[in-house]
């Protein structure tokens, strides 16, 4: 793995896990300083951070997790977060019909056992409208993939609300096992 992806991983720890790690004053809505974090990431000896990096960085995200505030003196993650106090900014959406989570087999296998999709350490279940992007987050696991499509109309219908974040992730607190009307699995 080059130095430019062990970067972009640790950014990604830094501003959704462990901003203390890098001495980070995060607002609780995941804001922090760019100028703070291109210092501290310097001062930390691990890596060496320009804000043309940083630019780089957050422009080559094929997910979009990080966003600049217009003058770009501050950034964020747009969600993923697993600090407990900070609330993501999420624009309240009604849903397209169906959404979809990528995942596991094996965490398919714990879904039926549990009844549900949990948002595990995070604040939200992170779902996808477009099914291709859905594929992208379950194949980062390294195992064998799976995609769930989950009918968030119906989800609508029976009073659950959704977020999307400023990347066009849909959030919401858990989706139950009887809204998820399809498994799909990588063409063999």
């Amino acid at each position: 793995m080059g130095q430019e992806a062990k970067l972009s991983i640790y950014l990604c720890r830094l501003l959704r896990h462990a901003p203390e790690d890098a001495g980070l004053d995060m607002d609780r809505r995941g804001w922090v300083s760019t100028a703070q974090l291109i210092e501290n990431v310097n001062q930390g000896g691990q890596y060496s951070l320009t804000m043309p990096q940083l630019e780089q960085l957050v422009a080559a995200d094929s997910k979009g997790r990080y966003r600049f505030s217009p003058d770009k003196s501050r950034i964020k993650a747009c969600q993923g977060h697993s600090i407990p106090w900070v609330e993501p900014e999420l624009t309240p959406a009604a849903p397209p019909a169906y959404l979809y989570h990528g995942t596991t087999e094996r965490a398919w296998h714990a879904i039926q056992e549990s009844g549900h999709i949990s948002r595990m350490s995070r604040h939200a279940v992170h779902m996808q409208a477009d099914e291709s992007k859905a594929w992208q987050s379950a194949r980062r696991w390294r195992q064998a993939p799976v995609v769930l499509k989950i009918d968030a109309r119906a989800m609508a219908a029976d009073g659950i609300s959704f977020g999307v974040s400023d990347n066009g992730v849909w959030c919401t607190g858990q989706v139950e096992r009887k809204y998820i009307c399809g498994v799909l699995r990588p063409a063999r």
